[in-house]
């Protein structure tokens, strides 16, 4: 079969023959339909420090997918061939303390899906029984590959109430866009969307946010213009220093923060001025909760949100370097890659 693989330590990717998978105990293959690209997946093309660290090539990779039940391990049921699912790509152990607990999102012996195993870029995939979720009838492969990175932007705004709050999303890449659509379904009272990419902000306006904030030298006055005062919670999904520190300079005594963005430089707060005095709620976000977000994920895109906004390119396996150069020009949405060659950029 054809798949994306990392293949030697270094950048880039390649596209290459390997064999088809087969489901061990407790797995199923799926034939991958559609497989979104996510910023993991840029780290890996570009071999970053992190990837250096974690990554063992050669991996075939790619997580975020849609596909159809082809094949049945042993031990599975509840499941059948032809089923349409996307998968949680979160494989976890079950047995560490936070798994007991229930605290699935931060296992402590965590592997993903097209990192530490290999993944979705690809005609087929093996992957766990129990990572499965069922697709609701009339949602396009392409729309459902994106239920996993739209479970992140579910996880960070389930922190708090957003009902009547002012709210700002900084950093609108798909899960910041995700997040403000999300804010506006829970009827937020006015929804700020923060990014220095005017792409991505008019992107961000399709997805409902009413007013847009060129992040600038002037971060911090200018969202607080637009918001029309003082904010009383904050979504901090671009990872960057200035927007992390200016969303807990801006929220409200006793707000809250989710916090999932992951910058390439480590941020300085003044937590006893900031944080502390302030009364203010911090959430790291991390994954999904399994599966409690899954369901969530699942009512919004059954009927409030419409996704198909955050969709804005397709390509073929074989044209992933067009797909990673694109993607690292701010100039599209969610990016796709469709393993049977249809395409249309």
């Amino acid at each position: 079969m054809h798949a994306v693989i990392k293949s030697t330590p270094g950048p880039g990717f390649i596209v290459a023959d390997v064999a088809e998978p087969t489901p061990a105990p407790g797995e199923v293959v799926l034939e991958v339909e559609a497989a979104s690209v996510c910023g993991t997946d840029v780290h890996l093309y570009d071999w970053n420090r992190w990837a250096a660290e974690r990554v063992h090539p050669p991996r075939v990779v790619g997580h975020e997918m849609c596909g159809r039940v082809a094949a049945l391990g042993p031990d599975v049921d509840g499941v059948q061939i032809g089923d349409r699912v996307a998968v949680e790509t979160h494989l976890v152990c079950g047995h560490c303390p936070e798994c007991l607990r229930g605290d699935f999102h931060v296992c402590a012996n965590t592997r993903i899906l097209g990192v530490d195993v290999d993944g979705a870029f690809a005609e087929y995939v093996a992957v766990p029984r129990r990572n499965l979720w069922p697709v609701v009838p009339g949602l396009a492969p392409e729309l459902a590959a994106l239920m996993e990175p739209f479970g992140n932007a579910v996880h960070a705004c389930s922190a708090g109430r957003l009902r009547g709050q002012v709210v700002a999303v900084f950093g609108c890449g798909p899960i910041g866009c995700a997040a403000v659509a999300i804010a506006r379904a829970e009827n937020a009272a006015r929804v700020v969307a923060v990014d220095p990419n005017r792409y991505r902000l008019e992107l961000a306006e399709r997805m409902g946010a009413d007013a847009l904030v060129a992040a600038g030298d002037d971060l911090e006055p200018a969202v607080t213009r637009a918001a029309g005062g003082p904010l009383d919670c904050a979504l901090e999904m671009s990872g960057a220093p200035p927007a992390v520190v200016a969303s807990v300079r801006l929220v409200r005594p006793g707000g809250w923060i989710s916090v999932l963005g992951i910058g390439d430089a480590a941020t300085t707060l003044d937590v006893g001025r900031d944080v502390v005095m302030k009364g203010l709620t911090l959430f790291g976000v991390v994954g999904r909760r399994m599966f409690s977000t899954w369901e969530q994920t699942t009512a919004y895109l059954s009927g409030p949100i419409d996704p198909a906004p955050l969709l804005t390119h397709r390509f073929a396996l074989d044209e992933v370097d067009g797909a990673m150069e694109l993607i690292k020009s701010g100039r599209c949405g969610k990016v796709v890659l469709l393993p049977d060659g249809r395409a249309g950029h």
